[in-house]
């Protein structure tokens, strides 16, 4: 494409130098070679009457002899030469033709080649077009350094805040749990706002999957104990509670994962219910557990105790890596719940807020219109997703590094955080990838139809 820029660039500006109208021009060739024709006629005419008298007259000579010869004090004009190409359909030999004639122009290939070759003017009208029609999706130093800052800033947060849920002694380490975490654990806080608002519940919400040892399940789903009974049940699930809770309640189930990561399902004695009871004693039920001591599981928690998954973690001395089951529960019993699950909020809620925030503030301070933003939207969702990819790998390194891989460390809430942003950006990316590509086969049909 370079080279065919370089040539049609050459032969352009050998065009601009031609100073006569080139119709004018073959219109007087015509008439000339009219006239010409007319002349040769009567000249046959007149060598005819003189044969006819006997005079032999000497043909022409058309030699190149006697052709006017070029003065040599007169130069020679100087003449475009059209470059050979190959013509044996041999495109490696295409190829090193491109790259010896760019060579000779000085275009180097590491870089654009088009912008060495096009008009400054052309390429900034360009590049101008193609942010009306498409939007800017570029990064300046100001976004690397704002997404850069927010991953860092909630990496940091997630260290000196979120932490792990509770003061504990991990493989003999004491580790210092989360103060705001704490706050929202304190049994005297806790038991006051359950006593005030939820207490009530208690006896409106009964549900066929609450039950709180093996026994109580007729033995059926092991290692169930009033500790980890919730974190075993599927209806106790803040998200899938509402799928399968819901479910239970109806037919008057109950749904377990046991000690061994199987699923198990029970059946009980409660009465099947309708769609709208159901529905309004999951919600019951669910806000009657979450001030307990024991509290509810983080959303999508109980998943990972679904079949027997080794994990990278050990929980003792020994060394040997046990699996999510057994990390689940651990980390359950030791304060990991949906309250812990809103303080690790703030991790994934610092990344939005400053990238989101900067992204409007610049945006209104350079004039950016809703339907500009909206073009550009596929670079809010590729910021977003480095803020979170950064801030993700930051509470890996907090967990391996600062406590020393006790799984209690992770922050469940950023890790989540990564699908959305992830699935956000492959939207926003491939959506712009076909509004170009409309945009490209509108222009080549508007181009064929000129040709045609």
């Amino acid at each position: 494409m370079a080279y065919q820029a370089v040539t049609l660039t050459e032969l352009r500006g050998l065009f601009d130098q031609v100073e006569f109208d080139l119709m004018d021009v073959l219109e007087r060739e015509h008439r000339v070679s009219d006239t010409l024709d007319t002349v040769e006629s009567e000249f046959h005419a007149v060598r005819a009457r003189l044969h006819a008298m006997g005079i032999h007259v000497p043909a022409a000579d058309t030699s190149s002899n006697a052709a006017s010869p070029v003065s040599a004090e007169t130069p020679e004009r100087p003449r475009y030469t059209v470059p050979t190409l190959s013509t044996g359909g041999d495109f490696d030999q295409l190829v090193r033709l491109a790259e010896a004639r760019l060579d000779r122009l000085g275009v180097d290939l590491t870089r654009d080649p088009l912008q060495q070759v096009l008009p400054t003017g052309q390429i900034a009208r360009s590049l101008r077009s193609y942010t009306e029609k498409h939007g800017d999706i570029s990064w300046d130093k100001a976004d690397w350094t704002v997404v850069l800052a927010a991953g860092f800033l909630a990496t940091l947060l997630d260290v000196i805040l979120v932490r792990i849920p509770r003061d504990t002694t991990f493989l003999g380490e004491k580790q210092t749990g989360s103060p705001l975490t704490k706050w929202l654990q304190d049994r005297d806080r806790a038991k006051d706002v359950h006593d005030r608002f939820f207490k009530g519940f208690e006896k409106l919400a009964k549900v066929p999957y609450d039950a709180p040892t093996t026994k109580a399940t007729g033995g059926l789903v092991s290692g169930m104990r009033p500790a980890t009974h919730r974190l075993q049940s599927f209806g106790h699930d803040p998200a899938l509670g509402f799928l399968v809770g819901v479910a239970d309640i109806m037919h008057g189930t109950g749904t377990y994962i046991d000690k061994a990561g199987q699923l198990v399902q029970v059946a009980g004695v409660a009465d099947p219910v309708g769609l709208i009871n159901a529905l309004l004693t999951q919600v019951r039920h669910l806000l009657s557990d979450v001030y307990t001591p024991a509290g509810l599981q983080p959303p999508l928690f109980t998943l990972l105790q679904l079949g027997q998954i080794e994990s990278p973690f050990s929980l003792g001395p020994s060394g040997v890596k046990v699996p999510w089951t057994d990390v689940a529960r651990y980390m359950y019993t030791n304060g990991y719940d949906l309250r812990h699950f809103f303080t690790m909020g703030i991790t994934p809620g610092v990344v939005s807020a400053v990238i989101r925030g900067y992204w409007l503030l610049k945006s209104y301070t350079t004039g950016g219109t809703a339907t500009q933003r909206k073009l550009e939207h596929a670079k809010l969702t590729s910021m977003l997703l480095l803020g979170h990819t950064i801030a993700t790998s930051g509470t890996l390194i907090k967990t391996g590094l600062i406590f020393g891989m006790n799984p209690a460390a992770l922050n469940y809430n950023q890790i989540l955080a990564m699908a959305p942003a992830t699935i956000a950006w492959f939207k926003e990316a491939i959506a712009r990838d076909h509004r170009i590509s409309r945009a490209l086969d509108k222009e080549w049909e508007l181009l064929l139809a000129d040709v045609r």
